[in-house]
């Protein structure tokens, strides 16, 4: 998972201004079954901005970072529209109100979204939004890729296995990656298959850039090892790039060298 800057984006103002109208009948209607049926009714509307959704991440889905083996993706509203779910499964009334605002979409793949689904669980204690109340009572127990935070809490190991970044210490934050990792399948084979390939691609690429730097700094005339270890230094930097499918798995494998040199290449990323 990388941070997704949707916050600091807008879509097609042609798009907003349809959406606004949507959220008036929203508003207008009398019942809850009113607006399920206007939500339903419009069902395809939100996905007139998954080109536009899929741009910000560079085709990856935003939970699992994956492009193919992750299958389909589909924009999925990240507080539930017309039901949300506690852990436990007890429903509450959906965020409806969210269901046009395009702040609330997220883009994950179709092996994903099944498990997901309508759960939203907040923290114990953690009092639901009213309709078109402040969000930032809210602390949601599922990770989001648009929180600039959240993304950091989340890492993997040799094995391609989704893991509890080793900083976290907090039991709330080690339960939200626990839950997160359930909830959208991160643990699906195929993708952990894929991690585990560029964990150890990524690996390959740093005991390289290891072994240059060190035969330059024991013969500092050695112009040919320093040339090796900066074009090293550039193939490790490459697996690093936002638009490189699984570039997280590259970072973490970085962080776990405990390697000052190389975690100083994550400066550049």
């Amino acid at each position: 998972m990388r941070f997704i800057p949707l916050k600091s984006q807008k879509p097609d103002a042609k798009w907003v201004a349809k959406a606004n109208e949507l959220l008036a009948e929203l508003r207008a209607a009398p019942d809850a079954a009113s607006r399920a049926k206007l939500i339903d009714k419009n069902s395809k509307f939100w996905g007139k901005l998954k080109k536009w959704l899929l741009s910000l991440s560079h085709g990856k889905c935003w939970f699992s970072e994956a492009k193919d083996c992750f299958n389909h993706w589909h924009v999925e509203h990240f507080r539930p529209k017309k039901s949300a779910k506690d852990e436990d499964g007890t429903e509450h009334e959906g965020y409806w109100w969210l269901a046009f605002d395009w702040k609330n979409y997220r883009i994950i793949g179709s092996v994903g979204n099944p498990t997901k689904g309508t759960f939203f669980p907040l923290r114990s204690g953690c009092s639901r939004a009213k309709p078109f109340g402040d969000l930032r009572y809210e602390d949601p127990m599922l990770l989001d890729p648009t929180d600039p935070e959240d993304p950091s809490l989340l890492s993997f190991n040799t094995l391609g296995e989704a893991i509890v970044a080793s900083h976290v210490t907090d039991s709330w934050a080690k339960k939200r990656v626990e839950y997160s990792i359930s909830l959208c399948s991160l643990e699906f084979g195929p993708l952990v298959d894929k991690r585990r390939t560029v964990w150890n691609e990524c690996w390959d690429r740093v005991q390289k850039y290891r072994e240059e730097l060190d035969r330059y700094y024991a013969d500092q005339t050695n112009v040919i090892a320093r040339q090796e270890y900066k074009n090293a230094a550039a193939e490790v930097r490459e697996m690093l790039r936002p638009d490189k499918e699984l570039s997280a798995v590259a970072r973490a494998c970085l962080h776990s060298t405990g390697d000052p040199r190389v975690e100083a290449l994550l400066a550049t990323n």
